[in-house]
């Protein structure tokens, strides 16, 4: 049986004249307006695959026969003749080799065989692969492409169908990058927790055009599955994909309906991803600023559908990062669109708390030091030469942004304190810790990752506001001692000092589970993924994927069911509270040694390029907290 691709489930009126039909039952829409009888639809299943098994049979035996008389004409010659595979020939067969993630499967099956794909990540010994010389695919402003790994990205002039990658979703390799994206970067919705990129298989089957979004996806899929098989072949392919992803992009974006479209928002964020994984961490800020312009783009309506909202939630999250690590405050014009979405959201819920939080402290930070920060530096950090451009603060006004940074803490610590059962995590002893998995001997055991998000979200502000108030407190013990002294404020530069490092230890004791050295315990209750639930032609009979049947998954792709572990996401996360924690002033060298080696074990079990970056800026003393004095 031979796949031939996704045929068009349109009425034979609307393939003929080539116009877009609404496939309804039981005639379409455009045949009722134009009077014609509609001839209804096909059998897709009957036509996504065809039976060659005679004609390939034929041609073998006229191989046979030709190259047995070759051989009596020219009998010297039978030794020099060998037959060259094709690329993707032998970018398959040397997956199947030496990839201990496909087992059972003979190199003569490549591209049509089952393949298989597990959820582990290489062992923690196996060395990192190179980056290859071409260095890192990123984009430009208007998501411009740039040179990529296999000399793809400056061929303006040819078109998508001369590169030398198939369309989405067709190639088992394919199938196993989706495969790894879906297990590896989708955290499932589990009341409370809202998840992360969870909607990401609902855009997939109800979307009609989300080519954008498949190319996106399978850009990261690649990427990951090139690091844990050590292929530079599917490396190549990533960036590739990456670049074709771009280009698209960039014409989506020129037609504002396609521009507002869930697939085209969600495809810039998961090439973030991609970015962030690649160590461009230019590359990741331009596609989360051109993300959050596309939520103002799509304005009120994004809040009608409970799609919408969540993308909005994630984003919005991915936003206040980029302001945190920049120290700019958040765009007017998203204030707007955030005023809009609190229709619908809890004002008591803890992920809108945190967030309404960090919004404050970034605008306080704003006033005190009006030209922003920047946590990672290109040299190492020189404490004689830091605040030496900060404005003066008048008492009054210092004793104001003091008084407002202490009551942002408070109103946290508060809040977090009385949340419900459901958001609480557990403290865990061990008694026998492994120090390399364990900072002091204690985890925190929580319910499911987006759990640790919102908590996570919450320290880090609490640590910004903390930070603001040992700043405020020394700036007015230099420029007034006698105002510092008479307030007894040296109590308050103690306690404040002290809840810093509690909160940083809260910090590392949350990431053990993010980093799956321990598992989620929603991560035990959740059934295998299947992809056949996203695929079913009976479940979503008009959606494009629908193609590929149950038992086409089952028998001619024959796939592991793996779980959505959310291993990536996870460690995407961590590396950024890893940040945070490392720039702290108060760590020990022990602390900051474990810290240092978490930052490279992302980086090589996860195959996220920035953490390692991120540890060689600790390591080096090239990052600081916000407001260094």
């Amino acid at each position: 049986m031979v796949y031939c691709g996704r045929p068009s489930a349109s009425c034979g009126n609307c393939r003929a004249k080539k116009k877009r039909c609404d496939k309804a039952v039981p005639g379409c829409g455009q045949c009722q307006r134009t009077g014609r009888e509609c001839p209804g639809y096909r059998d897709l299943t009957s036509l996504i695959f065809r039976d060659e098994s005679s004609h390939v049979i034929n041609k073998v035996q006229a191989r046979i026969t030709k190259r047995d008389a070759s051989r009596v004409r020219t009998p010297t010659s039978a030794g020099r003749s060998q037959t060259t595979a094709s690329p993707l020939q032998q970018l398959e067969q040397g997956v199947l080799s030496d990839d201990p993630l496909f087992t059972g499967h003979s190199q003569s099956s490549a591209g049509t065989n089952a393949l298989q794909a597990n959820n582990a990540f290489p062992n923690a010994n196996n060395t990192i692969p190179d980056a290859l010389d071409d260095g890192t695919a990123s984009c430009g402003p208007g998501l411009e492409s740039k040179n990529v790994g296999n000399g793809q990205g400056n061929r303006g002039k040819e078109s998508d169908d001369q590169m030398s990658i198939p369309p989405p979703f067709t190639l088992p390799l394919d199938m196993i990058a989706l495969n790894y994206f879906l297990a590896h970067y989708i955290v499932q919705e589990s009341p409370p927790s809202s998840g992360f990129l969870s909607y990401v298989p609902s855009i997939l089957t109800l979307d009609d055009d989300n080519e954008i979004l498949q190319g996106g996806i399978l850009a990261v899929g690649f990427a990951g599955v090139a690091h844990s098989t050590r292929q530079a072949d599917l490396r190549c392919r990533s960036r590739a994909m990456y670049t074709r992803t771009i280009k698209r992009m960039n014409r989506a974006l020129e037609d504002p309906q396609t521009a507002r479209q869930h697939s085209t928002i969600v495809t810039v964020l998961i090439l973030s991803l991609y970015e962030f994984g690649e160590s461009s961490l230019d590359g990741w800020d331009r596609h989360i600023q051109g993300a959050t312009s596309m939520l103002a783009l799509r304005g009120k309506a994004q809040f009608t559908t409970r799609i919408g909202l969540q993308i909005f939630r994630d984003i919005f999250s991915h936003l206040l990062i980029n302001c945190l690590r920049m120290g700019s405050p958040i765009p007017a014009a998203l204030r707007m669109i955030r005023a809009e979405a609190a229709k619908a959201f809890s004002a008591s819920d803890p992920c809108w708390v945190t967030s309404s939080a960090l919004l404050e402290v970034m605008d306080l930070y704003s006033q005190i030091n009006p030209g922003g920060f920047d946590f990672v530096h290109g040299s190492a950090v020189d404490s004689s030469k830091t605040g030496t451009t900060e404005r003066q603060l008048p008492i009054d006004e210092l004793e104001r942004y003091l008084s407002q940074a202490l009551d942002i803490d408070h109103r946290l610590e508060s809040r977090f304190s009385e949340c419900s059962p459901e958001w609480r995590f557990t403290v865990v002893q061990l008694a026998s810790p492994d120090p390399h998995q364990v900072h002091g001997g204690i985890y925190h055991k929580y319910h499911d990752s987006g759990i640790v998000g919102v908590w996570n979200e919450m320290r880090t502000c609490r640590v910004l506001a903390n930070h603001a108030i040992c700043h405020l407190l020394l700036r007015g013990a230099k420029s007034d001692p006698s105002w510092f002294f008479s307030r007894n404020y040296t109590d308050q530069l103690q306690e404040t000092s002290q809840t810093m490092r509690r909160i940083r230890d809260d910090i590392l004791a949350s990431l053990p589970q993010q980093l799956s050295y321990f598992p989620f315990p929603t991560q035990q209750l959740l059934q295998p993924l299947r992809l056949e639930q996203y695929l079913n032609p009976a479940t979503i009979p008009d959606s494009k994927l629908a193609a590929l049947s149950t038992a086409t998954l089952d028998s001619s792709f024959g796939f592991q069911q793996p779980r959505y572990t959310g291993v990536g996401v996870g460690a995407y996360f961590a590396s950024w509270m890893l940040l945070l924690a490392g720039s702290m002033h108060t760590n020990s060298e022990d602390t900051r040694q474990w810290i240092i080696t978490q930052l490279r074990h992302i980086t090589a079990q996860a195959g996220l390029a920035q953490a390692d970056l991120f540890a060689s800026c600790i390591e080096s003393n090239k990052v600081r907290p916000p407001l260094s004095t």
